[in-house]
């Protein structure tokens, strides 16, 4: 009898493993299937993930400098504190998602879907982000300082004391934008839509005019 209550506990046990299995054993590679993994704290600087699917990871306080993120779907993860220094990340998919004091200097984010990201006091100088999407993003405290934001949609985004300081904003749209106590000392705004729905006209520096 003992020895039977011993086998069912076991393979009790060998089936949970089993059943969990899959979320374990994600393995960190391109196109890898990842819905929802637990890599707080990762070390994983300079991993090639490009088209991984990582929708509601958990990588805060991730290490992953100079990683290649190309084509990842990020959807409703959690970056919060994670070190991102010149990651490639073009073309990502990064809505909802909350990069809280994330690091991202240097990096390379043409053309990423950030709409609705949370992005406070995060660290964005000198990133790359042409043609990117952040509609109602939160860039509340962020340092843009240097960044290119050409072409980018920042309509509806708050950047409430954000400092973007001799930034890129030529054609970017800023219609609706929260730009109270907002830094743009030396920001291009050539054609730009403002908060008040003008369009900035040429010799925009800093102001729009």
């Amino acid at each position: 009898m003992m020895r039977k209550q011993v086998m069912t506990a076991f393979f009790t046990v060998i089936g949970f493993i089993h059943i969990a299995a899959p979320a374990l054993a994600c393995e960190i590679a391109p196109n890898a299937e990842c819905v929802g993994a637990k890599l707080v704290g990762a070390k994983l600087q300079g991993k090639n993930l490009e088209g991984a699917n990582l929708e509601g990871a958990d990588l805060s306080f991730a290490a992953l400098v100079g990683a290649n993120l190309k084509g990842v779907n990020l959807k409703g993860a959690n970056l919060k504190h994670a070190r991102l220094r010149g990651v490639n990340l073009t073309g990502a998919n990064l809505e909802d998602s909350a990069m809280n004091y994330a690091d991202l200097r240097d990096a390379l984010m043409e053309d990423v879907n950030l709409r609705n990201a949370g992005l406070p006091r995060a660290d964005l100088r000198l990133a790359d982000l042409e043609k990117s999407n952040l509609e109602g993003a939160n860039l509340s405290h962020a340092d843009l300082s240097g960044a290119d934001l050409e072409s980018v949609n920042l309509r509806s985004a708050s950047m409430v004391s954000a400092h973007v300081v001799l930034a890129n904003l030529k054609r970017a749209d800023l219609s609706l934008a929260d730009l109270r106590d907002t830094n743009l000392h030396g920001s291009l705004l050539k054609g730009a839509i403002w908060s008040d729905g003008r369009t900035c006209k040429a010799g925009s520096i800093g102001v729009c005019k």
